[in-house]
């Protein structure tokens, strides 16, 4: 059995389920450059055929933008955040509509934009594993636990982004959101990888970096939800969690005795 120490108290569990982006991988670094893409496309046309945003592209997207009108921060309970890919389109494509655009032309647009957004990433692969994360990954592949990755993000594109990171070989199972019947908040991302893994919910601790992650692991009965906010990042919409550190500085993982 391995034990995870978190402020000085230790749990006893069989694997470790990680959100991707904002947990994993910097989040502003990949989609950051991915919805200054977008934003900047969806403004475009919106100019394009007379319209302006309805409330304001803050509001849309879940962001904060710099004076230069780049993207520099992001709401971590907003759509950016939050959304599947599938929500974003929609957001995005009633924006457009309200612009007097035909909906199946604005969703269809709005497609566009993601696939020209998506070949900028392939291009650049703009990802950055959080600090600490890979000495992290290597005490609990000694300590003998299970690893696995349960996102919003599709699996395919999950992968991709790992591979890019040079993190794809550490994890047992990798799940997307069409993997499951719901996604987040739902439990069912968790039962997934959980099932893949061949462990018990409460065996497994889940780290993630959204208020959705940790109901997520408290629907689904696990051992403990984990909350990181890096880089001194807000930590108000952790409140589900059980702990919320700032780092993986803060934990510890090693085999019983």
């Amino acid at each position: 059995m391995a034990f995870l120490t978190v402020q000085e108290r230790s749990y006893a569990c069989e694997a470790l389920i990680f959100d991707k982006d904002g947990t994993l991988l910097d989040f502003m670094e990949l989609w950051g450059r991915w919805a200054d893409e977008m934003l900047r496309q969806t403004e475009e046309k919106l100019t394009a055929a007379g319209g302006q945003w309805t409330g304001s592209a803050e509001r849309a997207f879940g962001i904060v933008r710099a004076p230069d009108g780049r993207i520099a921060d992001y709401d971590r309970s907003g759509p950016l955040a939050l959304a599947t890919a599938e929500e974003m389109t929609g957001v995005l494509a009633w924006q457009l509509y309200g612009a007097g655009i035909p909906w199946h032309q604005s969703v269809d647009a709005v497609r566009g934009f993601a696939a020209s957004a998506e070949e900028t990433m392939e291009r650049e692969r703009p990802v950055r594993p959080l600090p600490g994360l890979v000495a992290k990954l290597e005490q609990a592949r000694a300590a003998g636990m299970r690893i696995a990755a349960a996102t919003s993000d599709t699996t395919e594109s999950a992968l991709r982004h790992l591979r890019w990171a040079g993190l794809d070989g550490w994890f047992d199972s990798v799940q997307g959101r069409d993997r499951v019947l719901e996604g987040k908040p739902a439990p069912d991302l968790v039962h997934e990888a959980c099932r893949r893994l061949g462990v018990e919910p409460a065996q497994a601790i889940v780290i993630g970096d959204g208020g959705a992650d940790m109901e997520m692991a408290r629907r689904a009965g696990a051992a403990l939800a984990i909350g990181i906010a890096p880089n001194g990042g807000p930590r108000g919409h952790l409140s589900a969690a059980d702990y919320v550190v700032g780092g993986y500085d803060e934990l510890e993982i090693a085999a019983g005795k």
